[in-house]
């Protein structure tokens, strides 16, 4: 089974190919040809199924998929999960997460996952090695810490982001830098340790538009992968084709 994942995000919108659970190819999609290179796809793979988590809403408004002839889903409360859902409210949990934690069960199918996420927001979510989730934490982003005391404060600057090279902030602008930095590895690592005392079998995974930068000076060892997320929709889809 050829299948087609599509994560409609709030800045792109990206797609996945996989036979069965390896990705034969991604892409970032430009809204103005979804349609005709999705219809390319399909023809060039004999996709047989789809999945699309449209978080953004930028798919339902814009397009209509009827006309591709290809068995459809949509990330929501009428799919079936890989795992157990144990979060008090539902009804607010993001799709992306989901998909994350269903992305962990396919490489860590026996153990205990943290994932995290390292864009806009930092989302933490905990899987039990029951395969039962939890639920974790949201906290700021880089550059949403850098935004906010830039906002919220009468003098600060908004410095250009770049990875700081010493701990040490020498200017009003690094020192800006070093503390979102160091601030959010510093509440990375806690927190890893945190879910260590209850979870010793934990497995720590990485993704997000940040989380390469951060990788390298978390203290932890962690599973870094940038195409997470797809790989947990394409576990949904298959789950859910079963």
């Amino acid at each position: 089974m050829v299948t087609l994942v599509i994560d409609a995000g709030n800045t792109r919108i990206k797609a996945g190919v996989f036979e069965q659970n390896k990705l034969l190819y991604s892409e970032v999609l430009v809204q103005t040809e979804f349609l005709e290179k999705l219809k390319a796809l399909i023809n060039e793979y004999t996709i047989t199924r789809i999945l699309i988590s449209d978080v953004s809403g930028k798919i339902k408004e814009n397009f209509s998929l009827n006309s591709l002839g290809i068995p459809l889903m949509e990330l929501g409360k009428d799919l079936k999960l890989p795992f157990k859902n144990l979060y008090q409210t539902k009804e607010t949990l993001g799709a992306d997460r989901i998909a994350l934690v269903a992305g962990a069960m396919q490489f860590f199918p026996d153990n205990a996952c943290l994932v995290i996420d390292a864009g806009t927001c930092v989302t933490y979510d905990l899987l039990n090695s029951s395969q039962e989730y939890l639920g974790g934490n949201i906290t700021p982003g880089l550059r949403m810490r850098l935004n906010a005391m830039h906002a919220f404060t009468g003098k600060l600057p908004l410095p250009e982001w770049d990875v700081p090279s010493d701990f040490l902030g020498r200017s009003t602008d690094t020192c800006l830098l070093t503390g979102a930095y160091f601030g959010l590895v510093g509440e990375i690592d806690y927190l890893i340790a945190r879910y260590q005392k209850n979870n010793p079998d934990l497995k720590v995974l990485l993704t997000g538009g940040d989380g390469e930068v951060l990788a390298k000076s978390i203290k932890t060892s962690i599973f870094a992968h940038e195409q997470l997320l797809l790989y947990g929709l394409n576990k949904i889809l298959t789950h859910n084709a079963e």
